[in-house]
């Protein structure tokens, strides 16, 4: 069996628009992913050699094959693996700033198109190998590079018709003032000038979960930054985050990651499959 690997080509490419965090290749795949896993960050994963599965935690599966491409969301649990050990190799990209957050607030990184396949595989990787990882350019046009490439993936996946049911007109706020400790979603539905129950129900449709869930999984997100680069005890951070107290955040926490506080920091930094856990320069 050929041995697994992945290579990074570039990390940390920052711009005002946004960063390109760190970009790679995973060969020979071992699917140990765990079930499910959460990023802090969006990623792009394109199939390039090989067959597996998708899912989420929404119920969304779907079969995956070469051409094939993966768009994580950083609030969403996901999970994916080739059918076999080493069964598929994969090019990726893990991305955040200002201008992603934009294209996510226009509805165009949504739970709706989390998956998706390339038109043309082989022209899209020369490319992408051109104007980025073999590319001398700044950051700044990289940045411009992989949105055109991003764009060319999600082709045919979206409804470029952006506005319907008000959601770019009110979305990424609502995001924004969820994502706050504290956040109550009839409070926020009010300072939108919105009817709780049709901002509930849009805010579903766009977000793929509730206003309360979201907000919790933003809340958990912030929990495991602290866990990584602080020393706070798991109360001092359910104080800091507005847990009612430690045992609600440590049984809020294990259901949205699968893992305590205590054993999320203890196993911090271990290799996960798929996405290399990210490292710094």
């Amino acid at each position: 069996m050929a041995q697994h690997s992945w290579k990074v080509w570039q990390q940390q490419l920052r711009s005002p628009l946004g960063n390109l965090v760190e970009i790679g290749e995973v060969r020979h795949s071992r699917s140990g992913m765990p079930r499910y896993r959460y990023l802090e960050r969006y990623a792009l994963v394109v199939i390039t050699r090989g067959e597996g599965t998708y899912e989420d935690e929404r119920g969304f599966s779907r079969s995956l094959c070469v051409g094939d491409w993966i768009l994580v969301l950083p609030e969403l649990g996901h999970s994916y693996k080739p059918w076999e050990v080493g069964g598929w190799d994969e090019i990726y990209v893990m991305f955040d700033g200002p201008v992603f957050d934009a294209w996510r607030a226009n509805g165009l990184l949504a739970p709706e198109h989390v998956t998706g396949s390339l038109s043309n595989l082989e022209q899209w990787v020369a490319d992408f190998h051109r104007g980025i990882v073999e590319s001398s350019a700044s950051n700044l046009e990289k940045i411009c590079v992989f949105q055109s490439l991003l764009a060319r993936a999600l082709d045919g996946t979206i409804d470029l018709a952006i506005g319907k049911d008000g959601g770019p007109s009110w979305f990424g706020d609502a995001c924004r003032m969820l994502g706050q400790p504290g956040a109550d979603g009839r409070e926020v539905a009010a300072a939108l000038g919105l009817n709780y129950e049709t901002f509930r129900r849009n805010f579903q449709k766009h977000a793929g979960q509730s206003p309360h869930r979201y907000h919790l999984r933003q809340l958990v997100n912030s929990a495991a930054r602290m866990l990584d680069t602080t020393d706070l005890k798991a109360a001092e951070i359910a104080r800091t985050l507005g847990f009612c107290d430690e045992a609600y955040f440590s049984r809020t926490f294990k259901k949205l990651t699968g893992r305590s506080p205590r054993t999320y920091r203890q196993t911090r930094g271990g290799p996960q499959e798929g996405l290399p856990p990210l490292r710094t320069t």
